[in-house]
């Protein structure tokens, strides 16, 4: 019998009836693992099975619809290579035709003249007539006599991998539901703090399947009450984390104070060619004022891209270094760690400081050197990927941890590296991102941390140049591209995909590339995707930076801190797909040095998609970040599919905080109710939620609970 959370959490997917392991391989490629991954799956869409439309009702605005019909005539294979199949259809109201593709003999043979099926299809308009006509619909063929009957509530869709259909996937969840149907997850939201009056077991099941709406209008699942209680409770708990982390990084353990030396700042001024701005100094005296105290710091800067946050955060590793302190500053990939070690190690040089590079893909004998040299402190400033916060790794005084883009991170990891302090000291933490984040996203993500803005972006830049290009118009691109690549212009080329998704229109770098190598042979064009290793990764982005390839062909691993300033031309296939926050991301790549530079984003927006019409027009006329950020949050509301996951907000299960935005600021209030008046119910949602901060936190606290921590 389940009682707990934990004990479906327990529960293998490979223990449920009906799953081999087969089955189980696929469902752990979707990250599901244990019978509550499985019940937390939700569809992305649903289909309408629940009443049958008449012919005579349809329209070439209906969508997937469900009819009786009987085969009236097999009209044949049409078609150039004759490969598509017609087929008649009528039911008491009237005709209606449908089209078959890829097809087999006998599929063909079953429809007899005056044979009733049930079809499910989509409806469009037939390229001769005009008329409403079937696309390729579903076939169940029925006897003679056969009552039908329909479904009570809506079919899921669910998001799937290769080798899991539907039908199984289904089946597989529907044993998940019953089995939570005998024995409910416990009831952990106050009724007090459940402004919905539907129970977390209720919810879970309706949006699995819901009810048709009254005019079987299409319906989605972020449309639903059940859908967005569950999201409110996922948001509460993480609220709570964000609360209960802020108590424990100003309480119980002192950090390293650092008193500012005035002359070490002056003298790394005078080393730099160009002069900061005086957004970077005010932010810099900000950080410094929470540097002197013992209680530690915990500060996002924030900030465009290009605004010069990582000049800013050297300034401050400085200060500690030379105080005696160990700095560590956690990059999300190699690439941009690489950089950021190239380019801290050129600034701190002359001041005689210590900086490694430590990710995954050192070589073990130079890896055990490396942790050597942190664990006895010679190593002073460390910089790396996830492998700086390896069990393996020791740190001999650890008292600064930056955290670049740290939207690319969970609480979990920032607490992990904050463990590595010394016993019985706190590290002060100085967290970064590139983007600019509306006052009510600071909240849902980092209300445990003080914010720092650089509103100001360096002198002499050019404000880059941005056009919006139809898809057809891609040939004219690649020669304008050749004339200036051919005079030692770079540029990028980004795509949303390695290869070919779903959707044709889609163009895979792979393709992209293949296509430019073959029309501009006389470029080196340079190809980089995540799925090659980090050696091959390194090469082709030092060749890039030396001015070796002229086209990078990449997909959007490239979108933060990739810095080649002779780059100036930056092409974004398909980005009508991409949210207005990634596009201005990549824009950010050009435009690093004093020449113009421009992004052309190229397109198949469907005229009549307002939303994306209008995110491709703020694109094309604002290179304000804060600007775009709030335009960002107001277009990606409720009901709006977004092509790409905005990067970094993959932390929740359910919720999504740019879509769920409206519901933060009464999670913080029911999340500070909770932690004030019901200390276990609020560890329990925790514990439900984000289980992996509460290990995190306890390694930290040695095992003090909540209650004990604040």
């Amino acid at each position: 019998m389940i009682t707990s959370d934990a004990q479906i959490k327990n529960i293998d997917v490979s223990n449920l009836k009906g799953v081999g392991p087969k089955i189980s391989s696929s469902l752990n490629r979707l990250k599901i693992f244990s019978l509550f991954d499985l019940i937390f799956h939700f569809p992305f869409r649903y289909q309408d099975r629940t009443f049958i439309s008449k012919v005579s009702d349809l329209t070439t605005d209906s969508k997937t619809v469900l009819l009786c019909l009987k085969v009236k005539a097999v009209e044949g294979f049409v078609g150039s290579r004759g490969k598509v199949l017609k087929i008649l259809f009528a039911d008491d109201t009237g005709v209606i035709e449908a089209s078959f593709f890829n097809t087999y003999a006998t599929f063909v043979h079953n429809f007899t003249s005056g044979r009733r099926v049930l079809a499910y299809g989509s409806i469009k308009p037939d390229y001769m007539t005009g008329r409403p006509s079937l696309v390729h619909p579903e076939i169940t063929f029925l006897k003679t006599d056969e009552e039908i009957v329909t479904e009570e509530f809506l079919t899921p869709i669910y998001p799937s991998t290769e080798g899991l259909g539907q039908a199984i996937l289904r089946k597989t969840i529907k044993t998940a539901l019953d089995l939570i149907h005998k024995a409910p997850l416990p009831e952990i939201l106050p009724k007090n703090l459940n402004p919905y009056g539907i129970s977390l077991n209720d919810a879970i099941n309706d949006v699995h399947y819901p009810h048709p709406q009254s005019d079987h209008a299409p319906l989605l699942p972020q449309n639903l009450t059940a859908f967005e209680r569950i999201c409110y409770e996922e948001l509460i708990a993480y609220q709570l984390c964000l609360l209960l982390l802020k108590v424990s990084n100003s309480s119980h353990k002192a950090a390293l104070s650092i008193t500012f030396n005035a002359e070490l700042s002056d003298n790394f001024l005078k080393s730099l060619s160009f002069k900061p701005t005086s957004a970077q100094l005010r932010v810099f005296n900000e950080i410094l004022d929470d540097l002197k105290k013992e209680v530690p710091m915990a500060r996002l800067v924030h900030g465009d891209v290009g605004s010069g946050k990582t000049l800013v955060a050297i300034m401050s590793a400085l200060q500690v270094i030379k105080a005696g302190g160990q700095c560590v500053l956690l990059s999300p990939t190699d690439i941009l760690a690489r950089q950021h070690f190239a380019k801290c190690s050129a600034l701190l040089k002359a001041f005689n400081v210590n900086c490694v590079l430590l990710t995954a893909s050192e070589r073990k004998s130079d890896r055990l050197n490396l942790l050597k040299s942190i664990s006895d402190g010679s190593a002073q400033f460390i910089i790396g990927t996830h492998a700086v916060f390896q069990d393996d790794v020791i740190y001999k005084h650890l008292a600064l941890v930056i955290i670049d883009e740290q939207h690319r991170f969970g609480i979990e990891q920032r607490v992990a590296l904050l463990n590595k302090a010394p016993q019985g000291t706190s590290a002060h933490q100085l967290v970064m991102t590139a983007t600019p984040i509306p006052r009510t996203l600071q909240l849902a993500l980092y209300s445990d941390l003080d914010v720092s803005t650089i509103d100001e972006l360096p002198p002499g830049r050019s404000p880059i140049i941005t056009a919006l290009i139809h898809m057809t118009r891609k040939d004219d691109v690649i020669a304008r591209l050749n004339a200036v690549c051919c005079r030692g212009t770079q540029a990028y080329w980004v795509c949303p995909h390695i290869e070919e998704g779903e959707d044709d229109d889609i163009a895979s770098a792979k393709n992209v590339y293949e296509e430019l190598s073959h029309k501009l042979p006389h470029l080196k064009i340079g190809l980089l995707h995540g799925q090659m290793n980090s050696k091959q990764k390194n090469i082709v982005m030092e060749e890039f930076a030396a001015g070796k390839i002229s086209i990078l062909v990449a997909t959007t691993i490239i979108e933060v801190g990739v810095d080649v300033p002779n780059a100036t031309i930056m092409i974004i296939n398909n980005a009508e797909r991409l949210g207005l926050a990634q596009l201005h991301q990549l824009r950010g790549r050009v435009g690093r040095g004093s020449a113009q530079s421009y992004c052309l984003l190229l397109h198949n927006a469907d005229p009549e998609n307002q939303i994306a019409q209008k995110r491709l027009q703020i694109m094309r006329t604002s290179n304000d970040g804060f600007k775009i950020a709030t335009e960002d949050l107001a277009l990606r509301g409720p009901g709006e599919i977004i092509g790409t996951k905005q990067a970094g907000f993959d932390t929740f299960k359910v919720a999504d905080v740019t879509r769920d935005h409206r519901l933060i600021e009464s999670a913080r209030n029911s999340a500070l109710y909770l932690k004030e008046n019901e200390i276990k119910s609020a560890e329990d949602l925790i514990r439900r939620w984000f289980p992996q901060y509460l290990t995190a936190r306890d390694d930290k606290n040695n095992g003090h609970s909540v209650s004990q921590s604040s």
